[in-house]
This record gives structure tokens, sequence and C-alpha cells, in this order.
């Protein structure tokens, strides 16, 4: 509803229209030619092939991650939706990584998992951009602006699309009720995690402290052999 697959498939065309010297619709336009557009994008199944949607997903991966090169276009939507949360969030990072890292192209990359925000932050070459919204307290509905803005999206709205979709309000609230309780659940993790990276880092630098006091004691004990020879 925001836009997000719109935009995605808007790119596409765009490349292809400004690829064989069309106009395009935007103000200005900068690209470089590209060889192949791969998309994941949408969901179907081919069952009569006995493949699942999920399976025809991990196929339009596995054309990705095989033949794309550095001068393709991939335009990824929604990867590892189909599975469990932890293998799809795992799916949605190693083929991230290995694009950032591998193949270094051009990517639209959309995905809900933020985790991955934290996961790619110190890459050079990976920028988060959003789909600009505002969100109304009150009525709690939100207002979709259909812009592509720089930044992190730190919030989704599901259960609001719920109420807005006309779910029964027993319903919304209990939703609000376990989502409050996994993001405390989420904050006691994180908080868990750093102070086991700090402590880890503090074993470390003892450790390193511990190391060179072996070391000047063997110093010690070398200088003390060396001047005894000497006497």
């Amino acid at each position: 509803m925001g836009g997000k697959s719109t935009l995605l498939r808007m790119t596409c065309l765009a490349v292809i229209m400004a690829q064989i010297g069309s106009y395009v619709p935007a103000e200005s336009f900068k690209f470089r030619a590209i060889d192949r557009i791969f998309t994941r994008i949408g969901a179907s199944d081919r069952l009569i092939e006995g493949k699942s949607t999920f399976f025809v997903e991990m196929e339009e991966t596995y054309h990705i991650a095989t033949q794309a090169t550095q001068n393709s276009l991939l335009i990824v939507d929604e990867l590892g939706r189909g599975t469990s949360t932890y293998d799809g969030v795992s799916i949605a990072y190693a083929t991230l990584k290995y694009i950032a890292e591998k193949i270094n192209c051009i990517t639209l990359f959309a995905t809900h998992y933020h985790l991955l925000i934290d996961e790619f932050e110190i890459y050079d070459n990976i920028k988060n951009y959003y789909m600009l919204s505002e969100f109304d307290e009150e009525k709690e509905e939100v207002r979709f602006k259909y812009k592509f803005v720089e930044g992190r999206a730190d919030k989704s709205y599901g259960i609001t699309m719920g109420k807005m979709a006309g779910l029964p309000e027993s319903v919304i609230e209990r939703a609000k009720e376990k989502e409050r309780f996994m993001t405390q659940e989420k904050r006691n993790i994180g908080f868990e995690k750093n102070l086991m990276e700090k402590f880890n880092k503090v074993v470390e630098q003892l450790r390193e402290v511990e190391l060179r006091e072996e070391e000047d004691e063997i110093d010690e004990v070398r200088i003390i052999n060396e001047l005894s020879h000497l006497v």
C-alpha cells in the first residue's frame, strides 16, 4: 500500500526505456548500461510442477546468485517471507551479503526484516531507503506519502493495517498486547547482547594485558640470564 513494489517495477521499466533510447518519466535520470534484469518479486506457485510459492522464490534467488554480474540490475522484494521467520531472515541476510560482497551490482532489496538494517550498517555500498508515511496516533491510521526517501524505517504498521481492514477489536487488542511483549523481549535480548559484547571486550583486554605481562616476565628472565653469563 505504500508503493514499494510499484516503485521496484517502475525502476525496471525506466531502465529498459532508457536503454532503448526512450524518454523516461523522471525529471532527471542517470544510470549505466545493464546486461540483464533479475527479479524476485510477487508470489506465485507452480503446483503442476510440484513447486510451492517458496520453492519458486528460491529458484529465482538461485538465478540471481549464479547468473547476475556486476552490470546487472537486481530487484528483490520480500525475500524469505514464505518460510519461518528465522529461516527467512537467515536467507535474506545471506543473499544480501552475497550480493554486496560477490556480485556488487545495482540492487533494490526490499524487506520487512528490520534486523538486516543493523547487520549491514557497516557496508559502504548499502544505503537505507523507505517509503514515506505518517501515522495518526489518535485515529490509529497510516497516511502513505508515496515518496522514496533516504533513511531507516524502524516501525511497521501491520496491526494498523489489520484494523483498517476490519479485523475484530478483540483480535487487534490481543495483537497489540503480543507486540508489546515481543518488543520488550527484543529490547531485553538486545541489552543482554550489548552487555555480553562489552564483557567479552573486557575479557579480551585483560587477556592482552596478561599476555603482555607474560612477555615482560620472559624478557626479564632473558635479560637476567644474559647478565649472569656476562658476570
